[in-house]
């Protein structure tokens, strides 16, 4: 610690600031750029249909299963190459995380909307409540209905999903550094989806019925001597 000479490590300060201000901005872009295009890959992916599906499926594979740094160089030495069009040094980086980080926010995105349950477990309780709702029941008691017999098996879905996740969310072996942070983020999401279907989507639909019935015009009385 003796010869370590802060002095000369201050005079760098600026450039310091200046890299964890490149930083920061190439986080953003590359994870807004993930986000939007792993949303679309995900409902690529999850449509099935096979002009959208074997491109979206390639993409999440190749993107996944390359190095990001291999990528960052293909960009930013093979793009002029081939294109004529330089992106920069902070342009490559950005984009290439972004495509890299798009992979696994669609493996993510399509675990939810389809595997995790959260699409199919709301389209299910929907289609319960109107089921109740053409019984003849009014529109809370039909939303009470669909919650209670939907309850269980959304929520022993949910547990189940957990606990296989559970292993690799507490993993400390060869690899962990990645699967840890990959399995918490989905068992969360796994806990907000459920939450969400049970406890939020029901008290939307109560609202809606309240100002469907409150639009509803009243009911006009037949006049007396009418025939």
């Amino acid at each position: 610690m003796g010869d370590v000479q802060f002095a000369k490590i201050l005079g760098y300060l600026p450039d310091l600031i200046r890299g964890v201000g490149v930083t920061l901005q190439l986080g953003l872009i590359s994870a807004g750029v993930g986000l939007v295009l792993g949303l679309v890959l995900a409902l690529m992916k999850y449509s099935r249909v096979p002009v959208l599906y074997w491109p979206a499926a390639v993409y999440i594979e190749f993107f996944r299963t390359t190095p990001p740094l291999v990528q960052i160089v293909w960009l930013y030495y093979g793009l002029p190459l081939f294109t004529g069009y330089d992106l920069g040094a902070l342009g490559a980086a950005a984009v290439a995380l972004g495509l890299n980080i798009a992979a696994f926010y669609a493996g993510l995105s399509f675990y939810g909307l389809g595997e995790g349950g959260l699409w199919l477990n709301g389209v299910v309780l929907l289609s319960s409540i109107r089921r109740a709702r053409q019984e003849g029941l009014a529109p809370r008691e039909a939303i009470a209905r669909g919650c209670e017999i939907r309850f269980r098996p959304i929520v022993v879905s949910a547990v189940v999903a957990v606990i296989g996740f559970l292993p690799a969310a507490l993993s400390q072996g060869i690899g962990a550094e990645i699967q840890r942070p990959l399995a918490r983020v989905v068992i969360g999401g796994l806990v907000s989806s459920t939450v969400l279907t049970l406890l939020v989507l029901p008290a939307i639909c109560a609202l809606r019925s309240g100002r469907e019935a409150e639009a509803e015009p009243p009911s006009v009385a037949a006049e007396p001597g009418a025939a």
